[in-house]
């Protein structure tokens, strides 16, 4: 059985994790899995967005624990190689030139925390949560996710969570703006999926420069920001999206993007 199953609802491809026994954890074979569909759907013109969930009642539970327990006779060397896997899947997200957005029911945890917000957008039902406690274990966040939450999170509540590794509600990321929608129980997966209809007409370039420039801005120094917009601004001028979008509204009529992707 798959661990990683992906679904073509209209142009948004639906990705499951589906090891709910184990609460959706990373277990052998999971990364290849994720990776492989994630480039798959980048290269695939039917889809526009992707969304992350999981099967069950669990968004992902991070790394497995039986795995990271036979971590503690590797080397050093072979601990970095392990863990590549999980830089991997995150780069592989970070990468992709379309929309992923995570829809998190139950909860995230660990290297989950870390899954859902590499994504683009989040969506998360009413009384879910993330835990990043490793602490708790004797270890350190990994998969960026420390990163990840400072630039939606003040250093006081990434502290808290990690220090003390206790769980931060749905609610309360809402009300700080790092998840996007709070869907109501049980409606979590409906709800990304009408969202990732924003998609089905949008300019697909344009999608990805904007991506790039998103992700960048939060480590760009002033210069290099105003570079890279620049840069990526030229580009565009002379896409034929932009052609699209440019005549369209002189026209007064809808642009047709949808075109331009055959």
């Amino acid at each position: 059985m798959a661990i990683i199953e992906n679904e073509l609802i209209g142009n948004t491809l639906l990705v499951t994790i589906n090891n709910p026994s184990k609460r959706n954890s990373m277990i052998f074979g999971f990364h290849d899995e994720l990776q492989s569909t994630i480039k798959r759907a980048d290269n695939n013109k039917e889809v526009n967005a992707l969304i992350i969930t999981g099967a069950g009642d669990f968004f992902c539970a991070g790394g497995d624990l039986n795995g990271l327990k036979t971590r503690r006779s590797m080397s050093e060397d072979e601990r970095y190689d392990a863990l590549s896997q999980l830089n991997g899947t995150i780069q592989a997200i970070f990468d992709c030139s379309k929309p992923i957005i995570s829809a998190i029911e139950g909860g995230a945890a660990g290297a989950g925390v870390s899954l859902a917000m590499a994504c683009d957008l989040v969506v998360m039902s009413e009384h879910t949560f993330f835990s990043l406690a490793y602490v708790k274990i004797g270890l350190s966040p990994d998969g960026n996710a420390t990163k990840f939450l400072s630039e939606t999170m003040p250093r006081q509540m990434l502290s808290e969570m990690a220090m003390i590794g206790g769980k931060i509600d749905a609610s309360r990321l809402y009300q700080i703006g790092a998840i996007n929608v709070l869907s109501q129980k049980g409606n979590a997966k409906e709800t990304a999926l009408e969202l990732s209809k924003n998609f089905d007409n949008l300019p697909k370039n344009s999608i990805s420069r904007i991506k790039k420039l998103s992700r960048s801005a939060y480590g760009n120094n002033f210069s290099e920001q105003l570079q890279m917009e620049t840069d990526l601004m030229v580009k565009s001028m002379g896409d034929k999206e932009s052609i699209e979008g440019i005549d369209a509204f002189l026209e007064k009529r809808e642009p047709d993007y949808k075109k331009l992707r055959m």
